[in-house]
């Protein structure tokens, strides 16, 4: 009876440490607000979860905040899963590059962000496939609602650096002359959107990928000269800066000439969008810190997973639960690899 007894109170004691020792493997998220990095981070949660024993939780921060407890490593913040490097140089410069403090580490292979001017497919069908397309007369026409004889295209909504971007792009391809410009708020716009494609009429817009809108609809973004660097003068140092470079962009804060000084003959590059953890999250778990740089995502599966969850209303945890149970060879055979 006595072996019988201290044989349940030995295997307790193995439990209770082994609980205890798992307990302490804590990683925490930093959540961001929008809705393509609540998914990543919900499958990152689930698959850290499941496959490497650790206990996920996550924090609410401003961004910057967020950058400033990975560089500390203290484990108040271990992972921000939506990095978009290349809006945030003075993050990369400070963190990231070699030279840098280099606290924070990123995964191999970013998926691409783009922005630009896009219409449905129908529109390009009709043959307006570029941006200055938009500065001819007839092509404005198709885009004019209310019979003042411009087009309307959304630049933005009010306050976005974009729509700063987009005055600049109308002053140098022209449609500055052809179109005007309106600043509603994205829900609205999206109303608009959905009443043209129902109806089949034109309509000219500012977006982004990944967004709901390109899993939901068929959409063309306009072309534009390829991009060959930054020539402003706050580029300088990064490695996409070029003196005479195509894209020269100033804020209305950097100058008050900002529209004059400012011109945009390219697209804008593709931004890279990172999933980055601590190094000392690293050195605390290595396993963890494998996995985060095997990650990689595109952005046509972020833009269903946003689909899913902003315009179905599926809950983000069955979104993630479902691709993760469809798409072992990914999740098992590349992210997992290696690892135990």
């Amino acid at each position: 009876m006595s072996v019988a007894r201290n044989l349940a109170t030995a295997t307790a004691i193995l439990l209770a440490l082994t609980t205890g020792a798992r307990a302490e493997t804590v990683v925490t998220i930093g959540e961001l607000d929008w809705p393509g990095a609540r998914a990543i981070e919900e499958v990152l949660r689930q698959v850290m979860e499941t496959h490497l024993d650790v206990t996920v939780e996550t924090i609410s921060a401003a961004q910057e905040a967020l950058y400033e407890a990975l560089d500390k490593g203290d484990g108040s913040v271990d992972v921000v899963a939506d990095m978009w490097v290349d809006h945030l140089p003075q993050q990369m410069a400070a963190y990231v590059v070699p030279g840098s403090r280099e606290t924070i580490l990123l995964n191999e292979t970013p998926y691409l962000g783009t922005e630009g001017i896009f219409v449905p497919d129908y529109v390009a069908a009709m043959g307006v496939t570029k941006l200055a397309d938009l500065a001819k007369p007839e092509v404005a026409a198709l885009f004019d609602t209310d019979g003042n004889g411009l087009g309307e295209m959304w630049a933005g909504a009010v306050g976005w650096e974009s729509t700063n971007h987009t005055a600049v792009r109308g002053k140098t391809y022209g449609f500055d002359q052809t179109m005007e410009y309106t600043t509603v708020d994205q829900a609205v716009v999206l109303g608009q959107i959905a009443d043209a494609i129902a109806a089949k009429k034109p309509i000219a817009f500012y977006y982004w990928t990944p967004e709901w809108v390109h899993a939901a609809y068929k959409l063309y973004r306009l072309e534009e000269p390829e991009f060959d660097g930054y020539a402003a003068e706050s580029a300088k140092g990064s490695e996409r800066y070029k003196a005479d470079g195509c894209y020269t962009f100033y804020q209305p804060g950097e100058r008050d000439d900002w529209l004059e000084a400012s011109t945009i003959s390219c697209g804008q590059p593709p931004t890279r969008v990172h999933v980055a953890h601590s190094r000392a999250l690293a050195d605390r778990a290595p396993e963890v810190s494998q996995f985060l740089k095997q990650v990689t995502f595109d952005a046509d599966t972020v833009n269903a997973w946003i689909y899913a969850t902003e315009v179905e209303q599926v809950p983000v945890e069955e979104v993630a639960s479902a691709w993760i149970a469809a798409n072992p060879a990914i999740v098992e055979g590349q992210w997992l690899a290696g690892l135990k």
